[in-house]
């Protein structure tokens, strides 16, 4: 079996296991977040300086990376430089990944469509909404809603770093997003602003979405190949 195929069949199972969690325990976000609720002060993580410095700076970060991506990409692929031209496979990926996974699935998709309140929000937590499980669609946000987690996948989103590399390089990157997007997740579960389900899917979300990059690429890889090695296929494939 191909390592590509055991990591599909791995994010398959994951996604299963997550879907299964939280239709038998639908609440579990709730008691996850009373950990950084305080009756007094609420979620008191998020008056903390560097907490807020962090959570300004991680959508600049987004937008310097998709920026950055698309340069190194432009460089890599129209100019003579060995090094940048090593680099655009993993730029034009994570390009790929920040505009179709974080900025169309999991923003415009999701987070302006799915209406989940943010635990700041939920009665629980001293708002007014009420609380909904990760898996139910529900008008309890206009936009901006909670699921999935943004400042969480912009960290989730180095995984495609990894998208159109070698099964050793695509493990060191999905480790990394792994972490840098629990990372931030777990600083924005302590702030109110996500459950712990919003930060799990968006992993999810943003891993699927690299991976459905790589299948793509290798499609085409496969198509350009056969087109090459046997011209008189051309016009079947097309």
């Amino acid at each position: 079996m191909s390592a590509t195929r055991r990591e599909t069949r791995l994010w398959l199972a994951l996604l299963l296991a997550l879907l299964l969690i939280y239709v038998v325990w639908p609440g579990l976000d709730l008691p996850v977040s009373a950990w950084f609720y305080r009756p007094d002060s609420g979620f008191w993580v998020d008056d903390q300086p560097w907490v807020q410095a962090v959570h300004h700076t991680v959508p600049w970060v987004g937008r310097l990376l998709l920026v950055g991506s698309l340069v190194i990409w432009l460089l890599g692929h129209f100019g003579r430089r060995t090094g940048l031209r090593r680099l655009r496979r993993p730029a034009a990926a994570l390009f790929l990944g920040l505009v179709l996974g974080l900025g169309l699935l999991a923003h415009g998709v999701l987070k302006e469509n799915w209406g989940r309140a943010r635990p700041v929000q939920v009665s629980q937590f001293g708002g007014e909404a009420s609380f909904t499980p990760p898996w139910q669609p529900t008008s309890e946000c206009r936009r901006n809603c909670s699921f999935v987690s943004g400042h969480a996948g912009t960290g989730f989103a180095l995984i495609a770093l990894g998208a159109l590399a070698t099964a050793r390089r695509r493990r060191f990157w999905l480790v990394t997003g792994w972490s840098a997007g629990l990372l931030l997740g777990a600083l924005r579960i302590a702030q109110g602003g996500h459950f712990l389900s919003d930060v799990l899917f968006g992993g999810l979300l943003l891993w699927g979405t690299s991976l459905a990059i790589r299948a793509c690429w290798t499609r085409w890889r496969l198509r350009r190949w056969h087109k090459l090695r046997h011209p008189a296929t051309r016009k079947a494939l097309t």
